[in-house]
């Protein structure tokens, strides 16, 4: 685990660099044209979800260690996909918390992009950016069955705006956003996920929503978003059920049949996007030990809900869980 550790963090590495250069030579120019052209402006929160996470480590962690895994190479007509689905990611959720577009608008936007009347300039980019991805994409089919479910978990999101929401409808759609937010990406690879691969895209993806939820705290508590870590009375149980979830992902990984040490890289590399998350639960851990439990979220400050990952504390700890989580068996 050790080598496949080391091998790891170097090959993502040197794809981190590719992706940088990528986005210097390619991202940063489109977005630029895609602002004059369609006569509108990205806002500087979502520029840099597009140039650091969505259009960056996406790309990077999880396309090109769909494509390690297989032992295939990560092409650059796949590159520009997952780069361009950067931009469609947070664009689509303008679509729905600030276009407040209905069902029957998404439906077009995504099955016919070419004969929708865009309004807006979200719409317009997205309708750019999906008419290039029904027209490029070679799992067409597939394709279209992930974004399907993407757009309609998408929507059910809205009751997260509801206090009364039960955990269980809570948990459910959580788990299915980050969940189907990851198999979309591999749809957009050559080859489609086969439905073992499925089934570990949509659990990698449940544990990187939590993980992303845990990060919003702030701004979910601020909007009126009701989260599962905002409903936590007792961060110790929270992360024995994360870690729970993190095991039953580990037996998913290392059931594919695929050789060992492939398997261990990508649970590695999948890692260390979700290691992320128990530094933000130990960091809650660390409050309740102060003030008690359970925590009144309303009554924290914006330094004790954010957590601050450049750190170097929160860095080693980070590092560790992504050695040590992929072991969790």
């Amino acid at each position: 685990m050790i080598l496949s550790y080391l091998r790891t963090i170097r090959r993502l590495k040197k794809e981190l660099k590719q992706q940088q250069d990528y986005i210097k030579t390619f991202l940063n120019p489109y977005l630029e044209e895609l602002q004059t052209k369609h006569r509108g402006t990205f806002g500087e929160e979502q520029l840099k979800k597009i140039r650091q996470y969505y259009g960056l480590f996406i790309p990077t962690i999880l396309c090109s260690g769909y494509k390690h895994l297989y032992s295939e190479k990560y092409t650059e007509a796949e590159r520009k996909r997952a780069t361009l689905f950067g931009i469609l990611t947070p664009v689509g959720d303008d679509l729905f918390d600030i276009d407040k577009l209905d069902l029957t608008a998404i439906n077009e936007i995504t099955y016919h992009p070419d004969n929708y009347e865009a309004e807006t300039f979200s719409a317009r980019v997205a309708k750019e950016i999906q008419s290039f991805m029904l027209k490029d994409v070679p799992a067409k089919k597939e394709y279209l069955k992930a974004a399907k479910n993407v757009f309609e978990i998408q929507l059910e999101t809205i009751k997260q705006t509801d206090p009364s929401i039960d955990d269980t409808e809570l948990e459910r759609i959580t788990y299915a956003k980050g969940g189907y937010s990851v198999i979309i990406y591999h749809q957009i690879m050559e080859k489609p996920a086969s439905e073992d691969m499925w089934k570990v895209l949509y659990h990698v993806g449940s544990l990187m929503q939590f993980g992303n939820d845990l990060f919003d705290m702030f701004k979910d508590l601020r909007d009126g978003i009701v989260t599962l870590p905002d409903r936590c009375t007792d961060y110790t149980s929270l992360k024995e059920l994360f870690l729970s979830r993190v095991k039953e992902c580990n037996r998913l990984i290392f059931s594919l049949p695929y050789s060992q040490q492939k398997k261990e890289e990508f649970a590695i590399a999948m890692h260390l996007i979700i290691s992320r998350s128990v530094v933000v639960i130990d960091k809650m851990m660390h409050l309740e030990e102060q003030l008690g439990k359970p925590l009144h979220y309303n009554k924290l400050s914006r330094q004790q809900l954010i957590c601050d990952m450049e750190k170097p504390k929160n860095i080693i700890k980070w590092l560790y869980y992504s050695y040590k989580l992929p072991q969790l068996n």
